[in-house]
């Protein structure tokens, strides 16, 4: 299992493609700015657009995603200047946007989000505030079976939430593979200096990590291993530490009916207070709530 694996695995974070739109003719979609929690992307699977964000424009085809790490608003659209009237109906496990009466009409894009669970887990990945992916062949047959999901079979929710998961995957390796990452914990996974730590805290996030020992692994100074993770992701490497601790508790809280005390070894912490207090101050709420909701 490599970094990205271990790190889109843990990360927690959940989505969703709820939309499908399909408009006819010209259109104009307005998306306002979305709560900090909340990413959002559209996959154009039919015809051409534009989408417009603050003073920059690009042209859409099918197979490109735009992917808006956090929930900038937005405006897609084809020929028209004015916002145009949807109506919402349902079309399987989708929320389908029509403008017209055609059935299917000459557009087709499927829209959805990607929910954080808090501030620390958006900045995670740090990604720039929009990214086009296309001309990928991956995409392209992840849209193949989105658009079969159109159809009412058994299991469509299952299949399409799954599909969401592959699609996070998919843009962050995509990001990676035509882009220089400066900042953020994926920055600091392609520096040299520190991705020895970083790799050591991903695959092993309930070891005792003390700030020596990382340092040792980069063959710096404790006090320049400090000062060079800080100024690469914007975060200490006891709070990324903390981060992907947290995120692991949370899963295993969701995923299985092991005890709290037993989930507060396995993330590394020996004292069932002291994992409880960290908890809640990183979700703002107890392990026991949190595995209700």
């Amino acid at each position: 299992m490599d970094y990205l694996d271990q790190l889109v695995r843990q990360s927690g974070i959940e989505g969703k493609i709820n939309i499908l739109c399909r408009f006819q003719g010209d259109w104009l979609i307005h998306h306002k700015q979305e709560p900090n929690l909340i990413g959002r992307f559209h996959i154009v699977s039919q015809g051409t657009c534009q989408i417009r964000l603050k003073d920059q424009t690009c042209h859409l085809k099918p197979g490109d995603v735009v992917f808006l790490p956090y929930g900038e608003e937005h405006i897609i659209y084809h020929g028209a200047d004015t916002e145009t009237q949807i109506t919402k109906t349902t079309q399987g496990v989708f929320t389908l946007h029509r403008n017209s009466s055609n059935e299917s009409g000459d557009f087709e894009m499927f829209c959805g989000y990607f929910r954080y669970l808090n501030v620390a887990q958006s900045l995670l990945f740090n990604l720039p505030h929009w990214h086009l992916a296309g001309n990928n062949d991956s995409i392209m047959a992840l849209l193949k079976l989105l658009r079969k999901e159109t159809e009412d079979n058994l299991g469509n929710e299952v299949v399409v939430d799954a599909l969401c998961n592959i699609l996070f995957t998919y843009l962050i390796r995509d990001y990676l593979q035509h882009h220089q990452v400066n900042q953020g914990i994926l920055g600091a996974l392609q520096d040299k200096r520190l991705k020895n730590a970083v790799n050591a805290i991903i695959a092993n996030p309930k070891e005792s990590w003390s700030m020596e020992v990382l340092a040792e692994s980069c063959a710096m100074s404790r006090a320049n291993f400090i000062r060079a993770f800080k100024q690469k992701t914007g975060i200490l490497p006891g709070k990324f530490l903390t981060i992907m601790r947290m995120n692991m508790a949370g899963m295993l809280l969701k995923n299985t009916q092991k005890p709290i005390s037993v989930i507060a070894s396995e993330v590394g912490y020996q004292s069932d207070t002291h994992f409880t207090k960290v908890f809640k101050s990183y979700y703002s709420i107890s392990p026991g709530k949190y595995r209700l909701i």
